[in-house]
């Protein structure tokens, strides 16, 4: 646990990973609450629709924070877009307040004005980290970066499950706006703890996102991974709207056992990333990346099958725990290869790419699900999420090393 306690003594570094940790974990409550209130109102249908909807405008919401993240000042940027974000959620238990239950298109502003704006904080962020840690702890504090999302979606849809059932889903949109305030209060810390911000010459052209294209894609450990998690991503989407559907109508549940599956999976997850962010990996990190995806999307049949919380539970908990380590050899790969002045572009071009494929999963799970059984929209989900795996083990760039230079890769690599 060295490498952890090395980490959180790094004062900038630990108030990063706080205040976005709290955040994340809020925006985990806001959207079981969203999801809730969308099911209860018109199903399945408005469920797919509110994912749509959610992840759709990050394809030009992620190619716009990341230009603007490479030409201001990052810190700057991330305070004033959790600003507005905290006061988007806001105005959901406002308006229940004032004028009693919200109308659904607000709903729908909130949820589409998190998905354009929520590439900030998904670029921003890391883009920070390598100003902030040495080399030698890249891997560790990309571990704790995801166990910050793993520990969010842990903690968050349980307490969003019970406090739906005690008090209310709108005090969860509540809490979820305190959450802001306290990662503003955490970004505002951390002024004159980064590299001052240097604003570019008149002269020198302004950055635009084609260099970070070309980077990704004459980058090919880059690309590779970017390809098989855009596909991952997919089924994540199918699973989004599978799950109220199936906590429901499979095993008879409510929102709490909707909350309590999100938890487990969530749980698996961060033991994962934790166990892996605390040892030295001496694999080559594309190569496992692709041994492992392929096992983690096959270990989702088993909702297939299950007709009970404790094999729905168990399955997401396998699926979870090989899933976990992932996205953090992907992102150590990322950073090593990265140029600092273009982190912005790089890492919002590729988390937009990425996450430009779950609405299309939801959308495909919002039709297949009209079927008589969920069995089909699950198979169909574990396939897209395993076959990616089977390709990357037959992808030469992914047998070498991500902290160094990959077959390929060389040609010049572009600047900003």
């Amino acid at each position: 646990m060295g490498h952890y306690v090395r980490l959180l003594r790094n004062r900038p570094f630990a108030v990063l990973w706080t205040g976005s940790t709290l955040s994340a974990m809020g925006d985990a409550m806001t959207w079981v609450a969203l999801v809730w209130i969308a099911f209860e109102r018109g199903g399945a249908g408005l469920v797919s629709a509110l994912v749509v909807v959610s992840t759709a405008p990050v394809i030009a919401g992620g190619f716009a924070m990341g230009l603007l993240l490479d030409r201001a000042d990052r810190l700057r940027v991330l305070v004033r877009v959790n600003l507005v974000l905290g006061l988007a959620v806001a105005a959901v238990p406002a308006w229940f307040a004032l004028a009693g239950p919200p109308p659904t298109w607000l709903l729908f502003v909130v949820a589409g004005s998190y998905g354009f704006l929520k590439m900030a904080n998904w670029a921003g962020i890391p883009s920070l980290i390598p100003a902030l840690v040495g080399e030698e702890d890249l891997n560790t504090a990309n571990a704790m970066e995801a166990a910050s999302f793993g520990i969010a979606d842990v903690a968050g849809p349980a307490i969003a499950g019970a406090l739906i059932a005690l008090t209310g889903v709108y005090e969860v949109l509540a809490i979820d706006a305190a959450s802001y305030l306290a990662f503003l209060a955490c970004l505002v810390g951390l002024r004159g703890r980064l590299p001052a911000f240097v604003p570019r010459s008149s002269h020198e052209a302004k950055p635009s996102l084609r260099p970070a294209f070309r980077f990704m894609w004459r980058t090919p450990a880059v690309r590779a991974t970017t390809l098989m998690f855009m596909a991952f991503n997919l089924g994540e989407g199918m699973l989004l709207v599978l799950m109220p559907t199936f906590s429901r109508e499979v095993i008879g549940g409510n929102a709490a056992t909707f909350g309590a599956l999100l938890s487990v999976f969530s749980l698996s997850a961060l033991v994962g990333s934790v166990t892996i962010g605390a040892i030295t990996w001496r694999w080559p990190l594309g190569r496992s990346i692709a041994v492992v995806q392929t096992p983690a999307g096959l270990a989702f049949l088993g909702l297939a099958a299950a007709t009970s919380f404790p094999a729905a539970a168990a399955t997401l908990a396998l699926a979870g725990l090989l899933a976990s380590p992932l996205t953090i050899w992907a992102q150590t790969i990322r950073m090593r290869l990265t140029p600092e002045e273009m982190r912005g572009r790089v890492f919002g071009v590729l988390r937009t790419l990425m996450q430009s494929t779950p609405p299309i999963g939801g959308a495909l799970a919002g039709v297949l699900l009209g079927g008589p059984t969920v069995a089909v929209p699950v198979l169909v989900m574990s396939g897209v999420m395993a076959v990616p795996g089977l390709v990357g083990l037959a992808t030469p760039a992914l047998s070498h090393d991500g902290g160094s230079r990959v077959a390929g890769d060389d040609l010049p690599v572009p600047s900003g």
